[in-house]
């Protein structure tokens, strides 16, 4: 029988994935990650056509698509990924939360994508929870599920995403900690699952808040807002953060995030214009820091929670669920696992939108769900592969070398010379 880690091709794969299946779900497995893996396309006219078999192309299509109304198939092959995965995590591994729309603005026809008298909807929900440990180039997809905000078992965004979370972490024994942000969660969405996790003591979490979130903390008994807690919060500590960008954009002024990723479309495209550039073409910032944190509980929650305050050129406020955050190593480790969440989540999302998952054609909800499980599948045997950019975009040191413009720890002859350019 062989291993997982002694996969070295999409059929090896598959024969490690489909073990213990009858021989026809078996080769149906191969056959659609072998077709997705080759042709880059959930589209099952495309993949039939990879296949090249000999019968006519709409027939291999249509087997395709009959054996896609599986309705247990796509969750033993998400259990059984994330039964493999769950070995990789740790106590400390961070699990972000990322929820974006499957668009299908044409199709009129496909199931519980539109109702009666909301014309107007015209996407399906899609949440990933991606692993990685923080300073690493690697990355896993743990898990992915899809839902239409009018299936009739449709309660809310947050009810998904939370039974995907505590899926997740029953998988792993509870190790992880969740990290939740904008913007791969809606604002409204990112708060209500603050309040939940808030009060679940099983769940470690990081998750940054706004300034103009009306949900109030209670500070030493006395419900306070977050400006208020954030003038009483003693930032005593400071650091500089190292942060590579396109050169045409300035350091971050009020936010943690670079100026090109307050609009919650831009991170991914920040990210491939990073990756695509050559060194020459980017400029390291030096950004100053200072941070403190307090004590603090969520509404009427129990549970004692840590407020951590950024001040300074990065101005911004995390909520955590960790505890023993007395020391500026311990305050800082949570600080920086979230800086460079976004640069995780936009490796991911340049490997899974190459499959352009927005090309999936008509076709029922549970066939949707399948196919959509196959696609996670291939991203996940590529993921094993994939490594982060070479350089770590944001660094709590300057990188190394002369790769990247820069005005700053500059060896004194090299300043001179700029001075008189």
């Amino acid at each position: 029988m062989i291993r997982f880690d002694e996969c070295k091709t999409i059929d090896d794969y598959a024969a490690w994935l489909t073990v213990g299946f009858g021989s026809p779900r078996a080769k149906f497995i191969r056959d659609m990650l072998y077709g997705i893996h080759n042709t880059r396309s959930v589209r099952l006219a495309d993949i039939a056509r990879a296949l090249n078999e000999p019968s006519e192309l709409h027939s291999t299509r249509n087997r395709l698509s009959r054996n896609l109304a599986s309705t247990q198939l796509a969750t033993e092959l998400s259990d059984r990924l994330l039964q493999q995965a769950a070995y990789s995590i740790k106590r400390d591994t961070r699990l972000i939360v990322r929820v974006h729309a499957l668009n299908k603005p044409d199709a009129k026809k496909m199931q519980y994508l539109y109702n009666e008298t909301d014309s107007a909807t015209d996407s399906y929900q899609v949440c990933e929870i991606v692993a990685s440990n923080t300073g690493s180039r690697k990355y896993l997809p743990l898990f992915s599920t899809f839902w239409s905000r009018h299936a009739p078992d449709y309660v809310s965004d947050v009810d998904e995403i939370s039974r995907a979370i505590h899926q997740v972490l029953t998988v792993t024994n509870g190790r992880g900690i969740v990290f939740l942000d904008h913007p791969f969660l809606e604002l409204q969405t990112l708060s209500a699952l603050v309040a939940e996790l808030a009060e679940d003591a099983d769940v470690q979490f990081v998750a940054r808040i706004q300034a103009n979130d009306a949900a109030q903390l209670r500070y030493r008994q006395k419900s306070k807002t977050l400006l208020e807690l954030r003038e009483l919060c003693n930032t005593r500590y400071a650091c500089r953060i190292f942060k590579v960008l396109p050169q045409d954009s300035g350091p971050p002024q009020d936010s943690s995030q670079p100026q090109a990723m307050r609009d919650s479309s831009d991170y991914q495209g920040l990210y491939q214009a990073i990756v695509s550039s050559t060194d020459g073409e980017l400029t390291e910032h030096s950004i100053n820091m200072e941070f403190g944190t307090l004590a603090v509980r969520h509404q009427a929650s129990l549970r004692r929670l840590n407020l951590l305050v950024l001040k300074g050129e990065l101005s911004t406020h995390l909520l955590t669920s960790l505890d023993g955050l007395q020391t500026r190593q311990s305050l800082l480790e949570p600080i920086w696992s979230w800086f460079s969440t976004w640069e995780v989540i936009s490796a991911h999302s340049t490997i899974a939108d190459s499959f352009t998952p927005d090309g999936i054609g008509v076709m029922t909800y549970e066939r949707m769900r399948l196919l959509l499980t196959l696609l996670h599948a291939v991203i996940f045997f590529e993921s094993r592969s994939y490594r982060l950019k070479d350089h770590s975009l944001t660094r709590l040191q300057p990188h190394e070398g002369r790769k990247f413009q820069r005005d700053f720890l500059l060896p004194e002859d090299v300043a001179r010379m700029g001075s008189q350019e």
